[in-house]
């Protein structure tokens, strides 16, 4: 699809930008995501390198997930989005969270669960935190130990690292059942948009 950009030169061109990606056709565009470099456009005028975000579908034998742009965040909430997001099994709002969905996927974890253990994490940080920015947590991966993720926004340009034991990630899985039924968590637990994130939104009309 042919999508229109403006850069920071205010050089104007149009760039061809897949609505679609099958990443066991593109293994490449896997890649490309978790670094930090799909949709990554150049400009033919300047040649910056512009990183902007588009709606596009990724998808593998057995799963996808639809990547929302983070600005359109509180439009996806409201039900308002100005495209169709169709019958998926996941949703990820901004470039973190679909690249936390594949790290996730990678890791042979279950989402859901992953989602729960971010839930009490964030609570044990809160007790402490008196800051004014937004605190959001991201899996980044596993070590023998256990699960690995990082803390956003606890301090101004510095990421906390913190763990959670397999022992932990094991007990959640356990009772994963029971906590779809009871809330909080049956609210961000929730496909296709399955992410705390739902709860740290306000979409006031």
């Amino acid at each position: 699809m042919k999508r229109k950009l403006v850069c920071f030169c205010e050089h104007e061109f149009e760039s061809e930008v897949p609505d679609s990606v099958d990443l066991s056709e593109q293994p490449q565009a896997r890649q490309a995501i978790l670094e930090g470099e799909f949709q990554t456009i150049q400009c033919p005028g300047c040649g910056k390198a512009l990183k902007p975000e588009f709606p596009v579908l990724v998808r593998e034998p057995g799963w996808s997930v639809f990547f929302v742009p983070e600005l359109d965040r509180v439009a996806y909430y409201r039900g308002k989005l100005p495209y169709p997001v169709g019958e998926v099994d996941r949703v990820a709002i901004g470039y973190d969270e679909l690249v936390e969905k594949l790290r996730i996927r990678e890791a042979g974890l279950d989402d859901r669960v992953v989602e729960v253990l971010k839930y009490y994490l964030l609570q044990k940080v809160l007790e402490h935190y008196e800051g004014e920015a937004e605190v959001r947590l991201l899996f980044t991966g596993l070590e023998p130990a256990g699960l690995v993720f990082h803390a956003h926004g606890l301090r101004d340009k510095e990421v906390g690292v913190m763990r959670v034991s397999r022992q932990m990630a094991d007990k959640a899985a356990g009772q994963l059942e029971g906590k779809l039924r009871e809330e909080p968590f049956s609210q961000f637990l929730a496909a296709p948009y399955v992410s705390i994130n739902k709860l740290a939104t306000e979409t006031p009309e």
